[in-house]
C-alpha cells in the first residue's frame, strides 16, 4: 500500500509541477487562438491528472492512515493525536484536489454546452461539486474545531465555488458570453488551488522557521488570482454586454 501510495504521490508531483508551467501559457497567448487552445487543452489534461491523483492519493490516507504511515514520527504525543494530524492535513488536500478537478472541468465543460445548461443540470455533472461541497463543510468543521488557518480561509471558498456552479446551472438566464467568463474564472481557480497546494505542501519547508512568511505564501495565490478573476469577469461582460452591469 505504502509503494501504491508513493507512485501516486510522484505522478501527482510530475503532473502537478508540469500543469503549473503551463498555466500561464494560455495567459499570455491571444485568446481564442490557435497556441491558446493547444496549451490551454495540454494544461487542462494534466491538471485534471494531478488533481484526480491527488483526491486518490489524499483518500488512501483517510481510509487506511496507518497502512500509508505505519511510523509515526516521534514528536507526536500518541497515536490518537497522529490521526487526527493525518485527518486535518489529508482532509484539506482532498478539498484542494476537488477543488482544482471542479474548475477544469467546469471550465471546460462550460466551452462546450455554451448556453445549453441543461447538460450541467443532471447527477452525472453535479456529483463533483457535490462532493466538494461535502468535503469542505467538514474541512470547515475541523478548521473552526481545531483552529486550522488556513482551512478557515480555503472550506468557505470551496464551498462559494460549489455554489456558484449551482446557480450558473439553474438560474433562469445568462448575459451574453457568460460562458467565457466561466471559462476565465474556473481556470484562474485552478490555478488558484494549484500554486496554493504547492506553497501549502511542497513549497512550506522554504518558511518553515518563519509562519507569518509562510501564512502569506499560502494566502498571496488567492489574493492576487480572486481580483484578478472579477477584473477579468467585469470585463468581459462589458464587452458582450455593454448596457449590462451586473449578471443576471
Amino acid at each position: 500500500m505504502q509503494n501504491i501510495h508513493s507512485a501516486i504521490v510522484i505522478f501527482h508531483i510530475i503532473c502537478g509541477a508540469i500543469s503549473l508551467l503551463l498555466f500561464w501559457g494560455p495567459c499570455f497567448t491571444k485568446k481564442g487562438g490557435k497556441q491558446h487552445k493547444k496549451i490551454g487543452n495540454i494544461y487542462l489534461a494534466t491538471m485534471t491528472l494531478t488533481s484526480v491523483s491527488g483526491v486518490v492519493s489524499s483518500s488512501l490516507v483517510l481510509l487506511a492512515p496507518l497502512l500509508i504511515f505505519s511510523t509515526m514520527p516521534a514528536h507526536f504525543e500518541s497515536v490518537e493525536y497522529f490521526l487526527a494530524y493525518l485527518q486535518g492535513q489529508y482532509i484539506f488536500l482532498l478539498m484542494l484536489s476537488l477543488l482544482v478537478w471542479n474548475n477544469v472541468r467546469h471550465a471546460k465543460r462550460v466551452l462546450d454546452v455554451k448556453a445549453n445548461r441543461a447538460e450541467l443540470r443532471n447527477i452525472e455533472y453535479l456529483w463533483l461539486p457535490s462532493a466538494l461541497f461535502i468535503v469542505a463543510s467538514i474541512a470547515l468543521y475541523q478548521g473552526i474545531k481545531y483552529n486550522i488557518t488556513l482551512t478557515q480561509i480555503f472550506a468557505p471558498l470551496a464551498l462559494f465555488n460549489c455554489i456558484g456552479i449551482a446557480r450558473y446551472a439553474f438560474k433562469n438566464d445568462i448575459a451574453k458570453g457568460e460562458w467565457v467568463i466561466q471559462h476565465i474564472g474556473h481556470i484562474i481557480g485552478s490555478g488558484i488551488g494549484a500554486y496554493t497546494a504547492f506553497f501549502a505542501f511542497g513549497g512550506r519547508s522554504l518558511f518553515q522557521s518563519l509562519p507569518l512568511l509562510q501564512i502569506g505564501s499560502w494566502v498571496l495565490p488567492s489574493l492576487i488570482g480572486v481580483p484578478f478573476i472579477i477584473w477579468l469577469s467585469r470585463k468581459y461582460l462589458n464587452m458582450f454586454n455593454p448596457n449590462l452591469k451586473a449578471v443576471k
